[in-house]
């Protein structure tokens, strides 16, 4: 049987579609340095999906071969770096998933096919629902070998958030759930606060009214 590939190098997606992603079908990389124009030769697999990949993706691998990557948000105006966190600090309730053709341009490769996301819950809540999506998309373009369209209108770029887990300069409690819960998820650093020589670090938050309640782990700074 040809295999396809899914190359992915946070956990969520494998993580929260174990059971339903055919070994047999698809042989999974989760390294760098497994990434390797000689297995893809090898394999000469139909596609490569690409959920999460944190790394530049040799060009003789997508120039060769269908490389699909996803994407959180409107293309092109939504281009760039940490799309679920800067969008939610931007407050959208809702944007797109986009499965592209990955080009040598960041983002910036024809679409597949788009699906409707929602951003409410924590990040963890958010990976759930974002993998059974790719899944979901994953099978129709297998299926349907879709003809990718070409993006269309005002480019943008997101700014890649970096060291942005401190809470202190926040202004109100809104932007303050918005931070923790952007960041809830065991593969990133969580939102924190300092006091003193302790780190307090957030997590589970909920939005009631003015109030906002989450779990609080206390630990005295190593710093």
């Amino acid at each position: 049987m040809r295999k396809y590939i899914i190359a992915c190098s946070k956990a969520w997606f494998l993580k929260n579609n174990s059971n339903l992603i055919d070994k047999k079908k698809f042989l999974i990389i989760k390294e760098k340095k497994k990434l390797k124009f000689s297995l893809i030769k090898k394999i000469n697999p139909i596609f490569i999906f690409f959920p999460h990949w944190n790394y530049k993706v040799p060009k003789n691998i997508f120039e060769n071969y269908i490389c699909v990557c996803f994407h959180l948000g409107r293309l092109p105006q939504n281009r760039g770096g940490s799309p679920i966190q800067n969008l939610i600090l931007k407050n959208k309730k809702k944007t797109y998933i986009n499965a592209l053709k990955m080009i040598n341009k960041i983002d910036a490769g024809p679409i597949f096919c788009k699906e409707i996301t929602y951003l409410h819950g924590s990040l963890q809540e958010i990976f759930i629902r974002l993998s059974k999506q790719i899944l979901k998309m994953i099978n129709y373009i297998i299926k349907n070998n879709p003809k990718p369209i070409k993006q269309v209108g005002k480019i943008n770029y997101f700014k890649r958030l970096k060291n942005n887990s401190e809470i202190k300069q926040e202004k109100n409690i809104k932007q303050i759930y918005n931070k923790v819960r952007m960041l809830d998820d065991d593969e990133y650093p969580r939102a924190f606060l300092m006091f003193g020589k302790f780190k307090l670090t957030m997590s589970k938050a909920v939005l009631k009214n003015s109030h906002l309640k989450c779990e609080v782990l206390i630990k005295k700074n190593l710093k």
